[in-house]
Parts: C-alpha cells; sequence; structure tokens
C-alpha cells in the first residue's frame, strides 16, 4: 500500500511552518489518507513503515529534524486515541437500540430512467397491499431498490410475471436497527455500525442509512454474525429483539 517510489509525488512539497508540532503534522497527514486512516482504526497497520512513508513530509512542513522512532511514537497516541474516542459517543448510544434479522430475502435492482420512477414507484406500493409486509423501497440516482421476502417477490412476479429492468440478489439477509432518540444527535453512528461489521469480516451488499433507522443487507451466511456483532453493541436494550 506504501511505495517509497511515489512518496515524494504523493506527499507533495510544503512551505515550512515552524508553529505546527510534529504530532500535529503527523494527525493531519493521517486524517487525510483514507486507506491508512482506515487501516490505523483497523489495527492492521505497521507503524515504521508509516513513519518512513511520512519522515520527508513531517519535516518539511514542520522544519524540524525528526527521527522515524519519534514519528511511530506520535502515530501510535494517534491510533490509541481512535480506538478510545469512537466509544463515548457513538456505541454507548446503541445501548437501547433494537436490531432484528431477516432471512430469505430478495434484494432487487430496478435500472430505469428517473422520468419512469414514480410510475415504478406507484405500481410497486400498490402491489404491496397484497404482501407480508411494505417492501423497503429506495428510489436512488439511476435505480431503483427494493428489499423484501422472497415469498412477498414471487407474488409480485405472479401478478407482473415480470419487472422491466430488474435484477433480484436472493439468499441475503437483512438487518433492521430502530435506534433511540438521542442517536439522532450522534455524529458517526451509521459509519460505527457498518465498520464494526466490515471489521469482523461481514461482507455489506447494501445499507441505507437514517438517524433512526439503519438497513443493512448482506449475504445470508453473515446474517447470524452480524446480528451477534451489534446484539453485542446494543446488550443495554429492556426487550430483546429475536432473528425471524
Amino acid at each position: 500500500m506504501l511505495h517509497q517510489g511515489n512518496r515524494r509525488r504523493s506527499l507533495g512539497l510544503s512551505i515550512p511552518n515552524n508553529k505546527i508540532t510534529v504530532p500535529e503534522e503527523v494527525r493531519q497527514i493521517l486524517q487525510k489518507n483514507y486507506a491508512v486512516y482506515q487501516c490505523l482504526k483497523m489495527g492492521i497497520l505497521n507503524f515504521h513503515s508509516v513513519a518512513e512513508f511520512i519522515q520527508p513530509q513531517v519535516q518539511e512542513v514542520t522544519g524540524r529534524k525528526t527521527s522515524v522512532n519519534a514519528l511511530v511514537v506520535a502515530i501510535k497516541r494517534f491510533s490509541d486515541s481512535l480506538s478510545h474516542g469512537k466509544s463515548p459517543d457513538t456505541s454507548r448510544v446503541l445501548n437501547g437500540a433494537r436490531i432484528s434479522l431477516s432471512s430469505d430475502i430478495v434484494d432487487v435492482t430496478i435500472k430505469a430512467p428517473r422520468t419512469q420512477f414514480p410510475k415504478i414507484v406507484k405500481e410497486l406500493s400498490e402491489a404491496a397491499s397484497e404482501l407480508s409486509e411494505f417492501p423497503h423501497i429506495f428510489p436512488l440516482a439511476s435505480s431503483i431498490k427494493m428489499i423484501l421476502p422472497a415469498a412477498d417477490y414471487d407474488l409480485i412476479l405472479a401478478k407482473r410475471r415480470s419487472i422491466d429492468g430488474a435484477v433480484a440478489q436472493p439468499n441475503v439477509a437483512k438487518l433492521t436497527l430502530n435506534m433511540s432518540s438521542s442517536a439522532e444527535m450522534t455524529v458517526g453512528i451509521a459509519s460505527y455500525v457498518t465498520e464494526l461489521l466490515y471489521r469482523n469480516g461481514v461482507n455489506l451488499l447494501d445499507a441505507f442509512l437514517g438517524y433512526g433507522d439503519i438497513i443493512i443487507v448482506v449475504d445470508d451466511r453473515d446474517g447470524p454474525l452480524a446480528y451477534d456483532l451489534l446484539r453485542k453493541e446494543t446488550h443495554g436494550s429492556d426487550e430483546p429483539s429475536e432473528p425471524s
């Protein structure tokens, strides 16, 4: 991921700023490099390699001679702050949230011009009156997403025979997270949830993130693991939810 040959080009040239400290410059560099930042948060980065990579820019910007060991210390402190800093504001707000898991779900993508969106959404909404539950319908930039039980999708197909432009992905599971009202004021809660699943090997196929509700689609095989991970974060809930 880090290439010595591209170091100067990727870091660029900067005018020395004697007012900025070495730890502050390290923090700024790491925060602006998305790949490195994410790897730090997951704890899978070699601090020494990163220190060697950023050493030229740190010295150039701060105007100070800085050893690799000193940079390793600064990187470790920044990394520790990431793991400690997210707990009070994000994971704690999940206490009291309700999590449910539904299997045998179909994730449908309907490709269509945006001018046809109103007609398609209206037809799908009208068909929902005969289904076991109202499907999740999400109009996107160039497609419409529909998340619903496989039996309901089969019923729609039986009535309509087909849906123009529809591509269905079967054998998926749906996780629904209903959060407390306090979550609406918590910055980064959606990122915390998706990163928690990703960090533990859960492949997210689709995610629809709101303040009070989060809907996540994963492979059927990942459903139980994702559910258990989120239940550990919502253990403070007084009324437990069970997988369906």
